[in-house]
């Protein structure tokens, strides 16, 4: 699987290990936004990908928006993703979506058309992000069907899927409790969890 998703970052990697410039958008809501921590994914991507490849320089930008649908994604697509003219997107929607009861097909519509603008203008190289289990199990089990749904338009459109939802649900079976990686009462990821976000994504450079 792993293998297969690392052909979706290819460019990047090469601009990466030739020690060029890259610029990273990570694009999304109050995940990507980094909700009441001090340090979200990007940030703790950003250093990753810096130890990794001491040569390049890494723009990340966080174009992450609080309380944020998949719609009002598709709203400011152009402003705060491809403006910036990127080398690599990280897409992640799907829990406001899914608490205010957003269609599920018109949700896979959004991302559709998000992959089509990117690539109609910058064609950065895409990575479509789940989220983390949440602590309620009839909330996680609704929303597995909107993760489920961003996995369906990655492979319809082939660009890359990274499934932090089984990436936390794999430290969680190992014995970490849930609940040392989400923000207590707030179903927001602590940085403990961010950094398994960050690590999900290091795996495919």
């Amino acid at each position: 699987m792993e293998a297969e998703q690392r052909k979706f970052v290819e460019k990047t990697r090469v601009n990466l290990e030739s020690g060029c410039n890259v610029t990273i958008v990570a694009f999304g809501d109050s995940i990507t936004a980094g909700y009441c921590v001090r340090r979200g994914f990007p940030s703790f991507w950003k250093e990753l990908l810096a130890e990794k490849y001491p040569e390049a320089v890494v723009e990340m930008i966080n174009s992450g928006t609080c309380g944020d649908t998949s719609m009002d994604g598709l709203a400011r697509l152009d402003w705060a993703v491809l403006s910036y003219e990127p080398d690599l997107i990280t897409i992640n929607f799907g829990i406001n979506d899914c608490a205010l009861g957003l269609d599920l097909e018109e949700f896979e519509m959004n991302f559709v058309e998000m992959v089509r603008a990117i690539r109609a203008g910058p064609n950065s190289e895409i990575l479509l992000l789940s989220s983390q289990p949440l602590e309620m199990p009839p909330y996680d089990r609704m929303v597995l069907d909107y993760y489920q749904a961003v996995h369906r338009v990655a492979k319809e459109m082939d660009v890359g899927f990274v499934n932090v939802y089984g990436a936390w649900m794999k430290k969680v079976n190992a014995g970490t409790p849930l609940g040392s990686m989400i923000l207590s009462g707030l179903d927001h990821p602590n940085e403990a969890g961010y950094r398994v976000i960050a690590e999900e994504l290091m795996r495919l450079f």
